[in-house]
């Protein structure tokens, strides 16, 4: 069996795009070479590696098997290729977060570490189940989730902590109460993010679990247009506190009083079987000394 690095990459690009023209653009080769090269790589190992459906490539229960694998062989490979370039430290870094941390805390965090290492990894933003998808097809190396991933099998530690706080627009009716009661909250027409985000489950079940009416609820995926919304008092949400400490909304918001604090856990969540490289190592240690630096 002679398998090569070649058939690895191939196999990797076609389970994280789907298809073999994803991977053919993806690694610069075309759909025939994706082909062929993965028909040499099933071959050898006496398996087929993906279900096929139409157009689509769907990894199955052997390609799941391989599949990590390959992903620490490529790692390893690329770390070899750096030891001995021109830059000897591996850049290659593939970083998920959710749509609060990756808006209001990566920022930030982006800033102190270009600071100290003089690079940035790469970043996809959104929702926890997305970025807990793209963790099993090992399409990003390590993720910064507001509270548990939706799959158990991913490892997870928790980072950090926040607080989210019921908001309203200065001028709202509940902005200039104090100790607003569960029972009036509930008749209030809640603007929250998408069904599959980590704010919305958190308020299900933190908040909403103690109304006792029917919810009037509009369902948005972007943090920015629902604070838009409640700025022209078309309803009120349930945020981070972080949210209200950036400029641009500082003096336009009001945190409503309810006498209640709502914590939650912010953790890093990676694959079981994801190889620990030292550039993986070393964002891992840097997010946990970041928190210490921020809370003191």
């Amino acid at each position: 069996m002679n398998i090569t690095f070649r058939q690895l990459s191939v196999f990797v690009s076609i389970a994280r795009h789907g298809s073999m023209t994803a991977a053919a653009d993806a690694l610069f080769m075309t759909k025939g070479a994706i082909s062929q090269t993965l028909a040499e790589l099933e071959n050898q190992l006496g398996v087929r590696l993906f279900d096929r459906l139409h157009a689509r490539l769907f990894i199955n229960h052997e390609g799941q098997k391989l599949l990590p694998v390959a992903d620490e062989l490529l790692s390893r490979m690329q770390g070899v290729e750096r030891l001995f370039g021109d830059d000897h430290e591996d850049t290659r870094l593939r970083v998920g977060c959710t749509r609060t941390i990756g808006s209001y805390f990566m920022p930030d965090m982006f800033l102190d570490f270009d600071r100290k290492n003089g690079w940035l990894p790469q970043s996809v933003i959104a929702n926890t189940q997305e970025i807990c998808g793209m963790l099993n097809r090992f399409e990003i190396d390590i993720a910064l989730l507001e509270g548990l991933p939706t799959d158990s099998r991913l490892v997870s530690e928790t980072w950090m902590e926040d607080e989210m706080v019921v908001v309203a627009g200065k001028n709202h009716p509940l902005a200039k109460e104090k100790d607003v009661t569960l029972e009036k909250l509930s008749r209030e027409r809640w603007l929250l993010r998408e069904e599959g985000s980590s704010s919305r489950a958190f308020f299900e079940n933190q908040l909403a679990l103690n109304f006792d009416h029917p919810l009037q609820t509009l369902s948005l995926n972007a943090s920015d247009t629902i604070l838009s919304c409640v700025y022209h008092n078309l309803g009120i949400t349930f945020i981070s506190s972080r949210m209200l400490k950036q400029p641009l909304y500082a003096g336009h918001f009001v945190r409503v009083q309810t006498g209640k604090r709502f914590l939650r856990k912010f953790v890093l969540c990676y694959h079981p079987d994801k190889f620990m490289s030292p550039t993986l190592e070393k964002w891992i240690g840097f997010c946990r000394a970041w928190d210490k630096d921020i809370t003191g």
